[in-house]
């Protein structure tokens, strides 16, 4: 039997890279040869402890990779060698809210019966419906973020977009420049606001209409004086703390929507004043991990190549230095770290002007 390479999580902060056999597909299944695999907030708690998990636990679900083989009984026609991405948080299919098209909300999704991440692993076997092709111009470091990019594409349908409305984005991490390169996508107006200087550059260079610095400026007056926006039609909160929320109240104008995006620490509290919801009538919603569709659109997005997503690769590591990708995930000033699995995903890094 062929082997391969996966990174194992043996415990908290214990990461070891074992060999395994490559598994083979079965009816209704295809193999892919991953090329890169991005390390999310999800790996991170898993990493540090601050989340449960049953070990040992294969890493991993923000990948890309190409076709190696294709099962009896698929029937998209998939060719071996072809680009693609990998759904890898499974649902049951069953419960009710996959039933009616919340499959994001899966009552199942954890269940030990179902395949957990995996993705940090040189080869994957899944079903041919949690496979989607995608442009090779796209390239493996900006594909494997088409997950997160699905995310955040399910927080932006929460709030019934339409072209005129005017959207800010509180944070410039990863997940709110996501939200920002879709927004830009469809040609929307969409600010940023963030404490870092560092980071509202980036936002500049992804093309956000108005950027704020909120230790230096109130983002408030800075909207007001700088973009004319006297009140956002939706706000999207991709930070966390209630500073980060009550922030999104003060900046939402009438008929407003504010999305709560971002997890917050364990018993976060923070008031609201029910007249303001009642009188200017807003909307309040969360927005929890993506749906096949929003998936389904966030690969025809990548197919277009206008995101810039190139600015969130902060690092890429080989699959035999993953320990020090999953530390160095952890620096806030990171974006995106991803595990190349193989030397594809690191000559297109070098190509790029990585190190």
């Amino acid at each position: 039997m062929k082997r391969m390479k996966a990174v194992e999580l043996a415990g908290p902060r214990r990461v070891r890279v074992v060999e395994r056999e490559v598994p083979r597909p079965g009816s209704g299944e295809v193999l892919v040869r991953v090329k890169a695999c991005a390390v999310c907030t999800l790996e991170r708690r898993l990493y540090t402890g601050a989340q449960a998990a049953s070990y040992p636990l294969v890493f991993g679900h923000e990948v890309s990779g190409v076709v190696e083989e294709v099962g009896p009984g698929v029937l998209t026609p998939f060719q071996p060698g072809e680009t693609v991405v990998l759904d890898l948080i499974n649902r049951c299919g069953e419960c009710a809210p996959c039933r009616t098209g919340h499959s994001n909300q899966c009552l199942n999704k954890f269940d030990p019966s179902l395949p957990l991440l995996g993705g940090m692993a040189q080869f994957v076997c899944r079903p041919a419906s949690q496979v989607y092709r995608v442009e090779p111009r796209v390239g493996f470091l900006k594909a494997a973020l088409t997950e997160p990019l699905a995310d955040c594409i399910h927080s932006l349908m929460r709030a019934h977009l339409s072209p005129e409305k005017k959207v800010v984005i509180i944070g410039a991490g990863t997940m709110g420049l996501l939200h920002l390169a879709i927004l830009k996508h469809y040609g929307m107006f969409a600010a940023v606001s963030d404490l870092s200087a560092d980071k509202a550059r980036v936002a500049y260079r992804m093309s956000a209409d108005c950027v704020v610095d909120v230790s230096r400026e109130d983002p408030v007056e800075a909207l007001r004086s700088r973009a004319k926006l006297d009140g956002a039609d939706v706000v999207v909160v991709t930070a966390p703390g209630k500073e980060a929320v009550e922030e999104a109240f003060r900046l939402v104008g009438t008929l407003g929507t504010v999305v709560l995006y971002s997890a917050n620490p364990e018993g976060i509290k923070v008031e609201i004043d029910p007249n303001m919801v009642h009188y200017r009538e807003l909307t309040i919603t969360g927005s929890q991990s993506r749906t096949e569709k929003d998936f389904f659109q966030a690969v025809s997005m990548q197919d277009k190549g206008d995101l810039r997503l190139e600015e969130l690769i902060s690092a890429v590591f080989p699959v035999d230095e993953a320990g020090r990708a999953l530390e160095a995930s952890l620096d806030p000033a990171f974006y995106r770290v991803v595990v190349a699995m193989d030397e594809a995903a690191l000559d297109e890094y070098r190509a790029q002007g990585g190190v």
